[in-house]
């Protein structure tokens, strides 16, 4: 996360100098036998991830994209194998990570799905790299470690730095190296130098407006993807200096979809849908299990892409895992469905789930009363966002671009074949609803199957992988079946979501809460005095914030105002004071001279948080109080500009300066 780039990196050196890709020698490659056909080798293939941030992949010449100037990554898919479908885990980098590293869904492990948090792993599973090393691998990693949680990078590899390099292994040792690039990173979207494509030339989504903006920031990504393809050319030519090619599989893929508006962060194609190339060398290619020079159309998930690199060196899948191998000794057959999700996206809550088959994306929106388009502070660096929201607010959209500015149906289903942009929701149409119940089901088992940590709030005692299994914890069937009616926002089920107001389970009550609030136009006085008692007793801060915004909202405010400016101020506790915030900003009657007091205190306060996850709570806590700081007194703009520097004192904490050497940065770097 941050701003423009400006000093010296490996990546932009690369990506400035590196020269085209010495084409792929293996000669027999392209012709390769049927795997059948191939003699197995008794050697381990050495394996290169190159990992990049933020690709849809549409993007890339070799997917389609005309405007794509990515001759060594063209030259990649065509020497190897092009995966059609590919997904990931998540719509954003971290929680998508998570799943990389661990081959754990992030949504199994709270609160590892946010962006960003620290789930507890360390000493409960054995990391990707940790198990590549039992299996006699050297393990690198250059330089990104933002896993969402407590793994230590300095434990789990050989080398993590800036400088680690497969060259420096031991003789003869096979090598597992991780390359991450922030070349195609959100961030370079801030810039403001001329583009090399042309914004007159780039195709708009229908979502989006045609604005300069948005023109700019289409184009602007192409150019991010046209640098970091000469990137790839200077790993694949010091795999030739090395005489490595041929014994090296090389793995090219991004961490989520984007960066454009509506991509990063969303449960669309857009946010999802990532470039996966593979390429082998022809003593390897049996490990394939098809030709090269061709595409797949088989679903793959990133939650695939740690058991498969165990099966291709040969090594065991452990049992945690939750994805499944699509290449190696132990692949497995081709999956039917693809699973993602998101929840807090920095300041912003919204919590969705989403199943894809070959044909049908579905998506459920828990929080169907908040707009897509809520305002994120870092998402808002972009023109692209700020343009589209002035449209809105000049009254220039039409009804697909205007959607994001509006509240959501609780349930989308899109057919992708059909509707590529998914903006047609077919939830309603007769002649779609067998594939609605199919994926309705399929989307309750994969939630059960890796029990699901979607209902537990930050800040409830449940979150965690270990705290969430513990015996009658966490009631999930009790609870997909109360967020079935949350996302319905009927006021029939308000009988339903009273009763459980004073449940002895933390994330029942949440909910009970949650679904009140959803259908807050529709409350009787019954409703409203039952959530102002249970209100009154409340000892957990996130829910009583949403008991406190449904009490915003009525005749019941100034039960709620003096807490939630109390509880905004506490900035030492970040999730009730983000939750205090959120209540505060979206509850129609919170302007009042307490709330805007508490808001000046949580920007100011100074506060040294002891370790990452208080970091990122307070980065989370200011970007929201700014923004209801700014709508409270009226000054907010869609391109107003954020101070710089509110959050510097914290990155100068030490556990500030760790989470800057987990991003791969340094404290002063713009990036960060």
């Amino acid at each position: 996360m941050g701003r423009p780039l400006r000093t010296v990196s490996r990546r932009r050196v690369l990506a400035a100098t590196a020269g085209a890709s010495v084409a792929f020698s293996a000669g027999a490659a392209a012709t390769a036998l049927p795997a059948a056909a191939v003699p197995q080798s008794v050697r381990k293939p050495n394996i290169i991830w190159i990992v990049c941030h933020d690709i849809h992949a549409p993007l890339l010449g070799c997917y389609g994209n005309p405007l794509a100037v990515t001759p060594t990554i063209d030259a990649l898919a065509r020497e190897g194998i092009r995966f059609e479908s590919a997904y990931a885990t998540a719509p954003v980098c971290s929680p998508s990570r998570f799943s990389l590293v661990t081959g754990l869904y992030p949504q199994s492990c709270g609160p590892a799905e946010n962006m960003r948090a620290v789930a507890c792993v360390a000493g409960t599973f054995q990391s990707l790299p940790e198990q590549m090393r039992d299996a006699g691998y050297y393990c690198t990693n250059n330089v990104f470690t933002d896993y969402n949680c407590d793994l230590d990078p300095k434990v789990i590899w050989d080398e993590c730095s800036v400088t680690a390099h497969w060259r420096n292994r031991p003789q003869g040792k096979p090598f597992f190296a991780v390359y991450n690039y922030l070349i195609t990173h959100e961030s370079h979207l801030f810039e403001t130098g001329a583009t090399v494509t042309d914004p007159a030339r780039v195709s708009i989504p229908p979502y989006l407006p045609d604005t300069p903006d948005i023109r700019d920031s289409i184009a602007r990504n192409i150019d991010m993807v046209n640098r970091q393809d000469k990137a790839v050319a200077h790993i694949l030519d010091e795999l030739h200096q090395d005489n490595l090619a041929q014994d090296t599989i090389v793995m090219f893929f991004a961490d989520h979809g984007g960066v454009q508006p509506r991509t990063k962060r969303y449960c669309y194609e857009g946010g999802l849908h990532v470039p996966l190339i593979v390429r082998f060398p022809e003593e390897f290619q049996h490990l394939a299990h098809r030709d090269a020079g061709r595409s797949s159309p088989d679903l793959v998930s990133l939650i695939d892409m740690a058991p498969t690199t165990l099966s291709l060196a040969g090594a065991p899948i452990p049992p945690h895992m939750q994805g499944q191998p699509f290449l190696g000794q132990h692949i497995a057959p081709p999956r039917e469905h693809v699973f993602s999700g998101r929840n807090r996206m920095d300041e912003r809550l919204d919590l969705m789930r989403t199943v894809r088959n070959d044909r049908y994306r579905y998506i459920r929106n828990y929080m169907p009363h908040r707009i897509y388009g809520q305002h994120n502070a870092y998402e808002w660096k972009g023109r692209g966002y700020q343009s589209w929201e002035e449209e809105w607010l000049a009254g220039r959209l039409n009804a697909t671009q205007a959607a994001f500015w509006q509240d959501k149906p609780g349930e989308e289903l899109y057919d992708i074949e059909a509707d590529p942009h998914q903006i047609s929701n077919l939830v309603n149409d007769p002649a779609h609803q067998s594939a609605l119940q199919q994926l309705r089901g399929t989307l309750d088992a994969q939630m059960i199957a890796i029990h699901d940590n979607a209902f537990i709030a930050e800040g409830l005692p449940q979150s965690g992988y270990q705290e969430s299994r513990q015996p009658g914890a966490y009631p999930l069937p009790a609870l997909l079946a109360l967020g079935a009616k949350v996302i319905q926002r009927q006021a029939v089920n308000l009988p339903a979501f009273r009763a459980s107001l004073h449940d002895k389970n933390e994330a029942l009550r949440y909910w009970a809460a949650m679904g009140i609030l959803a259908v807050q136009t529709s409350l009787d006085a019954r409703t409203i005095h039952d959530v102002a008692v249970a209100f009154g007793k409340e000892n957990s801060t996130v829910i009583r914030a949403v008991q406190g915004e449904i009490l915003l909202n009525g005749s019941h405010a100034a039960q709620a105002l003096r807490w939630v400016a109390d509880t905004i101020a506490q900035t030492a506790n970040p999730d009730a004071s983000l939750a205090a915030v959120l209540a505060a900003t979206y509850g129609k009657n919170a302007r009042s001279p307490d709330i805007k007091t508490a808001v000046q205190t949580a920007l100011t306060a100074r506060v040294s948080p002891h370790d990452v996850q208080g970091v990122l709570g307070l980065f989370a806590v200011r970007a929201a109080a700014r923004y209801l700081s700014e709508k409270l007194d009226g000054t907010y703009t869609p391109r107003l500009k954020q101070p710089s520097d509110f959050d510097a004192g914290a990155m100068q904490s030490p556990a500030g300066k760790m989470l800057v050497a987990a991003m791969g940065g340094k404290i002063g770097d713009p990036q960060i």
